[in-house]
């Protein structure tokens, strides 16, 4: 498999082309989300997770608020994330918050730290990631937030 990558920051359009001997090229653009390319072997142990944290310098980190989203039930939004590669790692309580840590992987083994920070029942989170290659943290944040408001 080829791998062709465009100039400038990543984004999430799939372009296609194909040619036969009998027309011309026809091309195709479509939008697709980073919840499909996390991988299975994402999961990572508490230890690890806080090694690799901490082990990232903090221009690696990238925070973003996503408002109107309420979640009720930790529980079930651990299963929903875990369901599509994004797995849990631990919680916290923090004042009137919980604050949770996820792990995932891409196709190219860079991990994205997720620490989600919310109030249960009211709306809106914050979203830190840490990862080698904080440009791709706008698309995980984006198909975070579709998750969780699906």
């Amino acid at each position: 498999m080829f791998q062709n990558f465009a100039r400038g920051p990543p984004n999430s359009l799939l372009q296609v082309a194909i040619k036969n001997n009998q027309q011309p090229a026809w091309y195709f653009n479509d939008k697709i989300s980073m919840l499909f390319l996390f991988k299975e072997d994402g999961k990572m142990e508490r230890g690890t997770f806080l090694e690799t944290w901490r082990s990232l310098p903090n221009s690696k980190e990238v925070s973003n608020d996503i408002p109107d989203i309420v979640i009720n039930n930790v529980l079930e939004t651990i299963e929903r994330l875990a369901s599509l590669n994004m797995f849990f790692v631990a919680k916290r309580k923090k004042e009137t918050h919980q604050v949770l840590y996820i792990s995932t992987k891409v196709h190219n083994k860079f991990p994205f730290l997720i620490k989600l920070t919310l109030t249960l029942g009211s709306p809106g989170l914050k979203c830190a990631i840490k990862t080698p290659k904080p440009d791709m943290a706008a698309l995980v944040f984006e198909a975070l937030e579709t998750l969780l408001r699906s």
